[in-house]
């Protein structure tokens, strides 16, 4: 091809390329273009993504030969693979150029002796293999074949060749490119179309260059109609220049905002507020500059509905976990129901107040609590100053008249005007900024106890259904605490009662020494009976006397009783204690069928010395602490009063000299304490051994106070002490233990 028909090539070949930038098309015109005027058949194969060539040719006219012709093509590539032809140029970049085909060039291709006809037909004379290179990457090759016997290439063509793939593999390129980014475009427009999720692209003025319809309808605006427009412009006021705010800060940092969460109202659905979660990524050009902003936007509202019930839910059912421990931690009700108000500020409510109903049926506020302290003692005075109309007809008075539960899930103002006609209160209460309230009963065993009400405020929180069935929840166990806890201060009383009717009003005023006694009950309850302990005078002496019943309750009162009267009756002469022992024995056997341990002691004294002797039915023995701090136990174990008829009771004497102290005690001081860490007879002597020079009532204060220690605050069994210290020369020690045998009773 000379200088002049290769420009004119040239020319007509870069206007086809130019007409068209469809991939698929580009490739078959590149194809046919050399054929006739440079070659007689050419193909062009180019790599496709995979690695795999795929090749295009300009096809022979002969559909024989052009069959003929690619299946050589593939024995051939078989054979040499990348050593030779368009595998080996785009792998190594260089052009293959063969100037003359020997006519035996290729037979050792055929497949047998029927093919040489139509390769002889063929007759191959020459062929050039270039590599299209673009972008500074190999691309393809291009192969021009020569079947002219006319036409033989040479190194002039084969520049030329070189010079056309170039071209050649420009266009393809490009198509190749274009073909991808229509492709890109179509994905990214289905995207647009089809995610549930809102779109949105803006320009560096921040103005809308594209919205998805999603996006469109969260706003209320047509999607053709945010063309243009500001963040401002589309989403108003109130949320437009926190947006735009945070548009400016991707720009200006490049750096992406991730799950930014906004509330407010828009034109799509005004009056009601929805909840987004918006993401803003940065848009970068091929510089690498921020050109714009892609926003991404979910509608979160119903995910957020669900996640505040949610919460909801647990915050009231851990609340009313932590109500019902409270409820169940303690009798003393004003103290409990204080604790539950103050749990419920500010979890469940703003305000919450409790009030009962006393036996006058006058309404009377337990209490009440609010997060900030002035407001709860400013609730405090108003419930003194307005005192409640026991005939209104709505709050405290009308729940506590019908039991039922009353629910205003929004006040609004004229509803205040209805119901309280004092103008004072009623603007104090339009002051507080009240939004919702609910005022549940206190029932229990069919009586309404009082209500309790839950009040929100400043949070400008509204209560539902379930914040309703919670109120009622609490309020019922808060009723039955209540009774609880009215039955317990009834039946305490009259536990109390009995109690000290069981033990001696008043102690024996002994002149030769200090006389201390301590009782103390085991367990909430308190039930009467159990231990008990006597004092009295009798002729040349007095009495001690300290026992347990077995048991609790009516049945172990009665026993106490008869134990300790018939024991005051029978030792009223002169007797041994022994036989007070003995007398006691036969009643119960003939009286009572009850059980109990019993130590009497008796003590006769002279000026300078007393004389005691102790009997035992079945009770630890007495403990007499010397003067200079030795412990001796004195009493030999006996019968348990009431369980044999055959008994044995035996009299052991002692003397005490001036400063010693009797002590006497009851099972629950040795037995104090975990089961093998009792504080035991042995642990009580080294505590006493620790007292000498003490007064009586110094020892049972601290014997009392290491029993109790040792059953960590709470003791199982009650508590009995006597305590008498020989002391002839403190007159007025005997007149001060009346009055502590008293206050210790």
């Amino acid at each position: 091809m000379d200088a002049r028909s290769a420009l004119s090539f040239l020319a007509e070949a870069s206007a086809v390329l130019a007409g068209s930038l469809e991939y698929e098309r580009t490739l078959a015109r590149v194809a046919s273009l050399a054929v006739p005027d440079f070659a007689d058949w050419c193909s062009v194969d180019v790599v496709q993504p995979d690695g795999t060539l795929r090749g295009i040719t300009s096809r022979h006219p002969d559909k024989r030969k052009e069959e003929f012709l690619m299946e050589l093509r593939r024995r051939y590539r078989e054979q040499k693979g990348r050593s030779e032809g368009v595998a080996h140029v785009i792998a190594t970049g260089e052009p293959e150029l063969v100037s003359y085909v020997p006519a035996d060039a290729d037979e050792g291709l055929l497949s047998g002796p029927e093919e040489e006809p139509l390769y002889r037909a063929l007759a191959a004379s020459s062929y050039m293999i270039v590599p299209m290179s673009a972008r500074g990457r190999t691309i393809g090759a291009l192969t021009f074949l020569s079947l002219s016997a006319d036409r033989h290439y040479t190194e002039s063509d084969l520049d030329f060749a070189q010079h056309l793939a170039r071209r050649f593999a420009l266009a393809v390129d490009n198509s190749r490119l274009y073909d991808e980014a229509e492709s890109a475009r179509a994905q990214l427009d289905t995207i647009f179309t089809s995610i549930p999720v809102g779109l949105a692209l803006y320009d560096l003025d921040l103005r809308c260059l594209r919205v998805n319809q999603a996006l469109a309808e969260m706003n209320g605006i047509p999607a053709e109609e945010h063309v243009g427009k500001t963040v401002e412009e589309l989403l108003g006021p109130e949320t437009g220049p926190e947006v735009a705010e945070q548009y400016r800060r991707v720009i200006a940092s490049g750096e992406p905002l991730i799950d930014v969460e906004h509330s407010g109202e828009t034109l799509a659905r005004p009056g009601e507020v929805r909840t987004w979660l918006a993401s803003y990524m940065p848009v970068r050009g091929s510089d690498g500059q921020v050109m714009g902003i892609t926003v991404v936007v979910t509608d979160v509202t119903e995910r957020r509905h669900l996640l505040d019930a949610e919460r909801a839910a647990r915050r009231r059912a851990a609340f009313l976990a932590q109500a019902g421990e409270i409820l169940d931690s303690s009798l003393d009700y004003e103290e409990t129901l204080t604790n539950v108000t103050r749990i419920a500020v500010p979890a469940i409510a703003d305000w919450c107040a409790i009030q009962l109903v006393d036996e006058r049926g006058v309404i009377r506020q337990v209490a009440v609590a609010h997060s900030d302290p002035e407001r709860e003692r400013y609730a405090w005075e108003l419930s003194e100053r307005f005192a409640p109309d026991p005939d209104a007809p709505t709050g405290a008075p009308h729940v506590l008249r019908t039991g039922e539960t009353e629910w205003v899930p929004e006040i609004p103002d004229e509803m205040l005007d209805e119901v309280i006609p004092d103008p004072e209160l009623r603007r104090i209460i339009r002051d507080l900024g009240l939004t919702s309230a609910i005022t549940a009963p206190l029932q229990s065993r069919g009586r309404t106890l009082g209500v309790i009400s839950f009040v929100t405020a400043e949070s400008g929180r509204i209560f539902g259904a379930d914040d309703v069935r919670l109120a009622e929840d609490v309020a019922r166990r808060a009723g039955v605490a209540v009774e609880n806890a009215r039955l317990y201060t009834e039946r305490s009383h009259i536990a109390h009662t009995l109690q000290t009717r069981l033990l001696p009003g008043r102690l024996p005023e002994i002149p030769v020494g200090e006389l201390a006694v301590r009782y103390r009950a085991a367990g909430e309850l308190q039930e009467v009976g159990g231990d008990f302990y006597d004092v009295f005078d009798r002729d040349g002496g007095w009495l001690f006397v300290i026992g347990d019943v077995v048991g609790k309750g009516p049945e172990a009162a009665a026993a106490t009783a008869f134990a300790r009267y018939t024991l005051r009756a029978s030792a009223m002469p002169s007797g041994a204690p022994s036989e007070a022992l003995h007398a006691l024995n036969a009643a119960m056997q003939t009286e009572a069928s009850d059980l109990c341990t019993v130590c009497v002691a008796s003590l006769t004294c002279a000026p300078d010395r007393c004389e005691i002797v102790v009997a035992l039915g079945g009770h630890p023995p007495g403990l007499l602490l010397r003067v200079d701090g030795t412990v001796e136990p004195i009493g030999e174990f006996g019968t348990i009063v009431g369980a044999a008829v055959e008994e044995r009771y035996t009299d052991v004497r002692a003397e005490m000299l001036p400063g010693d102290t009797l002590v006497l005690y009851t099972d629950g001081v040795i037995e104090a304490g975990p089961l093998e860490e009792h504080l035991g007879e042995q642990g009580l002597i080294d505590v006493l051994a620790g007292l000498r020079g003490r007064s009586a009532e110094e020892i049972v204060s601290e014997v009392e106070r290491t029993a109790v220690e040792s059953a960590r605050g709470r003791t199982r069994d009650d508590i009995a002490l006597i305590a008498f210290r020989f002391q002839p020369t403190s007159v007025a020690a005997g007149s001060g233990s009346a009055g502590s045998a008293q206050a210790s009773a």
